[in-house]
C-alpha cells in the first residue's frame, strides 16, 4: 500500500470548506482500517516467526515479509498522526463564527456539547436526553475562578466564607446521629422502542452537527445510538442516515453495534439485511472478526438463533489461521461452552498448517482437545507429513501415543503410515504395552 505525504496542509485558511474536511475523514477513515489490517498481518507474522523451533533459523522470505509488514504499520500510522492534527485544525477553524478566524488567545473556543464525546466526561449518554441544566450567575460578594459558573442543583457555600480559602481555625464537625448506609444504585432502564419521530430527530441532530464542523460529536451521537438502540431502531436509523445523513454515517452506525452484546450484534446483523442495508450489514460482519475469544462462543449461539449460521462458520474458517495461542484459546472457549461440532470444525480448519505450527498447537490445547486434533490429522494429512509431525512429537510420549491411537483405530487405512513409522525407526506401539513375538500388537 502506498502512503501520500502532503507537505502543507489540504485546507487553507481561504476557501475552506465542509468538503475539505469530509475529505481529510475519507482518507483517515481509509488509513486506520488500513493500519488494522497492518497490525493483523504483523501481528501473525510475528507468531509464525516464534513459532520456528530454537534450533533452526526462520524462513528468510517469512523474516522479509514481517519486517514489511513492519514497514507498512509504522508508515501507516505516521501518516494518520499527520491528518489527524490536520483534521483536528481544519474542524477548529470551521467552527469559528464569521469569515475570519480568531486569534490566538482571544478567548474560549465552542462549548463542546455535554455527554458528545469521551472526552467531555466519558460515559454514553442517552441520545434523546434533555440537555443539561443551565449554570447560574455567583451571587452578589461571591467570586469563582475565571470560567467557572455554579450550576442550578449545586449547594451555595455559608455566608462569609470564601470558596476555595480554609478557615483559619475550623470547627470540628458534629458527628452524625447515624451513618445511614448509602441508597442503592438506581437499577438501568430497559431499552424502549423508539417512535420514527425520535429517529428523525436523532438523524437530524447527527446531520446538523456534521453540517456545522462538530464531527467530533457527530461521531460520538453514532456511537451513543448503537449502543443503546434496539437493533429494529439501528436498522432504522442506519436506512435514514442512507438517505440524508452525512457520508459513512450508516457505516459508522453499524460498525459501533459489534461493541455490544453478542445477541444485541447479531440482531442487528439480521434486522439490516432484512432492510437491504447490505453496506452496513458487511461492515457490521467484518466489525464481528475483532471479536475478543471469550466472546466467541456467544456471538455463535446468538448468530444461530437469528438464522445466520452460515455466518458462524465463516468466522471459524477465518479463525482457522489466527495465531497458534489464540486458536488453541478460542478451542477452549468452544469446548467449556460446550459446542464440540464447533471444536472440530476449527480444529480441522487447522490441519492444513506446517507440521512444526501442528506439534506447536497440539502442545498448546488443553485435555482432551490434542486428542480430537490428531484424529483430524491422521484422517487428513498424507503419510509422509504424519512421519514428519510423528518426528516432531516423539519426545512427548503422551502426545505421540494419541497420534499412535488416532492411527491404529483404523489399522488397515493407515497400514503405510505405520510402516512408514517403522521405517523411520519410530515406535508403533504406545508406551507400557507389549509387542508381539511378531513385531506387531
Amino acid at each position: 500500500m502506498r502512503i501520500r505525504h502532503t507537505e502543507q496542509p489540504r485546507a487553507q485558511h481561504t476557501g475552506e470548506s465542509e468538503q475539505d474536511a469530509l475529505e481529510l475523514r475519507a482518507e483517515l477513515d481509509e488509513l486506520l482500517r488500513a493500519r488494522q489490517y497492518a497490525n493483523q498481518r504483523e501481528r501473525r507474522l510475528a507468531e509464525a516467526v516464534r513459532a520456528v523451533p530454537e534450533r533452526q533459523r526462520p524462513d528468510a522470505e517469512l523474516l522479509r515479509q514481517l519486517a514489511r509488514a513492519r514497514t507498512l504499520r509504522e508508515e501507516i500510522g505516521a501518516r494518520c498522526l499527520e491528518l489527524s492534527e490536520q483534521l483536528m485544525d481544519l474542524e477548529h477553524r470551521l467552527r469559528q463564527p464569521g469569515p475570519r478566524q480568531a486569534a490566538p488567545g482571544s478567548g474560549p473556543g465552542p462549548t463542546p456539547r455535554p455527554g458528545a464525546d469521551a472526552r467531555f466526561g466519558g460515559a454514553y449518554d442517552d441520545p434523546y436526553a434533555p440537555s443539561a441544566p443551565q449554570a447560574t450567575p455567583p451571587p452578589a460578594g461571591e467570586t469563582r475562578p475565571a470560567g467557572e459558573t455554579r450550576s442550578a442543583t449545586e449547594p451555595r457555600p455559608a455566608t462569609g466564607t470564601r470558596p476555595g480559602r480554609a478557615q483559619a481555625r475550623p470547627e470540628a464537625p458534629a458527628a452524625p446521629a447515624a451513618a445511614a448506609p448509602p441508597p442503592p444504585p438506581p437499577a438501568p432502564k430497559a431499552p424502549r422502542r423508539r417512535s420514527p419521530g425520535e429517529l428523525a430527530a436523532l438523524a437530524e441532530r447527527i446531520t446538523t452537527l456534521h453540517r456545522q464542523g462538530a464531527a467530533r460529536e457527530s461521531a460520538a451521537l453514532l456511537d451513543q445510538a448503537a449502543a443503546l438502540l434496539l437493533p429494529p431502531d439501528t436498522a432504522r436509523l442506519a436506512a435514514l442516515l442512507t438517505r440524508g445523513g452525512p457520508d459513512g454515517a450508516s457505516v459508522r452506525l453499524a460498525r459501533g453495534a459489534a461493541n455490544g452484546a453478542p445477541e444485541q450484534a447479531a440482531a442487528t446483523l439480521a434486522e439490516l439485511r432484512q432492510a437491504g442495508l447490505a453496506e452496513e450489514a458487511t461492515e457490521l460482519f467484518h466489525a464481528l472478526w475483532g471479536h475478543p475469544v471469550d466472546a466467541l462462543p456467544a456471538l455463535l449461539a446468538a448468530l444461530e438463533q437469528t438464522g445466520q449460521p452460515a455466518d458462524g462458520a465463516t468466522l471459524l474458517w477465518n479463525w482457522g489461521s489466527a495465531p497458534t495461542a489464540e486458536l488453541a484459546a478460542l478451542a477452549a472457549a468452544l469446548e467449556r461452552a460446550g459446542r464440540s461440532g464447533d471444536v472440530r470444525t476449527l480444529l480441522r480448519q487447522a490441519a492444513g498448517r506446517p507440521t512444526a505450527d501442528l506439534a506447536a498447537l497440539v502442545g498448546t490445547l488443553p485435555a482432551p482437545l490434542p486428542a480430537v486434533l490428531l484424529h483430524e490429522l491422521a484422517a487428513l494429512r498424507p503419510s509422509a507429513e504424519l512421519v514428519r509431525l510423528a518426528s516432531a512429537l516423539k519426545d512427548h510420549r503422551e502426545l505421540y501415543d494419541g497420534l499412535l491411537a488416532a492411527l491404529t483405530a483404523d489399522e488397515g487405512r493407515h497400514r503405510t503410515t505405520l510402516a512408514a513409522l517403522r521405517t523411520a525407526g519410530l515406535p508403533t506401539t504406545p508406551a507400557g504395552r507389549p509387542r508381539s513375538r511378531w513385531g506387531r500388537r
